[in-house]
């Protein structure tokens, strides 16, 4: 049993992978496992990842399996880990040196289910230089289990999740799909009895010109409505989307028409572009009929959705494609 066990998914990533295996071979804490899983890289990856795997035996363990993506590369390293905590990090970022250190105390000092931190967000121009970001989502400590529904920054890699946990509630990541992190989010939250906080910048997050994410936002793009009904599907399964409805509704709402209507404005096959905004509005119709009357819908953000329909949608879709990023 090691205190952590940090699973980072590998496709590819030669560029970027030795500088991220570095951070997590300097980390301070005292037992550790970070288990690479190399997910069919035909590059220099996995000459990398053995090479890490023969310095540090004690630490580093390497998966191969064939290509299916990085849901089921996250998947298979939660099966294969051995910790009593689990953190993620992508092959392309890295990690404060103390991160994991810190994380496991911030955790285990008081039996918490979760621990955040927050983050550098870094974008990498097309010339090699880099620009930080404004950082995404509310990160802050949160109030309650419900609170983790309003504006949350999902990503799993400035977390960590104890591992029964996942384990115990078959906790996974939606495969085959992109925008996979937003349903691991959201069906781990009720399963989380306490949370912590730690109000400190521990990853380099970066934003990569040559991503997954910006290479394949118009035929991917659609994605987001399998990632949705995941998690809204288990919650009914687990009988507890009545007692989250107007989590769930908020939640689901606010990314079909704001970061997903964002990703259709960049999106240049017109009938494409057409049928993607019949399909959000036709997703939120079925589940989320009244969802103007949501409670959390104030401020700007409730004027904005009380505007946004099905009529306007294309030319606020390029607006935002044009203002919004990732």
């Amino acid at each position: 049993m090691f205190k952590v066990s940090v699973i980072v998914p590998v496709y590819n990533t030669r560029k970027y992978l030795r500088e991220c295996l570095r951070s997590l071979e300097k980390q301070t804490i005292d037992s550790i496992e970070i288990i690479m899983v190399n997910d069919g890289s035909t590059d220099e990856s996995i000459t990398i990842m053995e090479e890490f795997v023969r310095k540090y035996p004690d630490r580093f363990v390497l998966i191969n399996k064939e290509n299916g993506g990085q849901a089921t590369a996250r998947n298979m390293g939660i099966l294969e880990s051995h910790g009593e905590y689990i953190g993620f990090v992508d092959s392309d970022d890295k990690v404060d040196k103390n991160m994991f250190q810190k994380m496991y105390q911030a955790a285990s000092c008081g039996g918490y289910d979760y621990v955040e931190c927050h983050y550098h967000y870094v974008e990498e121009e097309k010339d090699g230089s880099l620009k930080k970001l404004e950082t995404r989502g509310n990160i802050r400590a949160y109030k309650n289990k419900k609170d983790m529904f309003i504006d949350p920054q999902v990503s799993p890699w400035n977390k960590l999740y104890k591992r029964e946990l996942l384990i115990d509630n078959e906790i996974k990541f939606p495969e085959g799909v992109i925008y996979e992190d937003t349903s691991f989010f959201i069906k781990s939250i009720p399963y989380i009895n306490k949370a912590r906080y730690l109000d400190e910048k521990l990853v380099y997050y970066y934003l990569h010109s040559n991503s997954t994410m910006n290479k394949n936002k118009s035929v991917k793009v659609a994605d987001i409505f399998e990632v949705l009904e995941d998690y809204l599907e288990f919650y009914k399964d687990r009988e507890l989307y009545d007692e989250y409805k107007e989590e769930l509704e908020y939640f689901t709402t606010k990314i079909i028409l704001c970061s997903s209507l964002s990703r259709i404005g960049r999106v240049t096959d017109k009938q494409l572009k057409k049928q993607l905004l019949d399909k959000s509005f036709k997703f939120i119709n079925e589940w989320f009929p009244d969802y103007k009357n949501n409670k959390y819908y104030t401020g700007k953000i409730g004027k904005y959705i009380r505007i946004v329909n099905r009529r306007n949608s294309s030319i606020i879709s390029t607006v935002l494609g044009k203002v919004m990023k990732g």
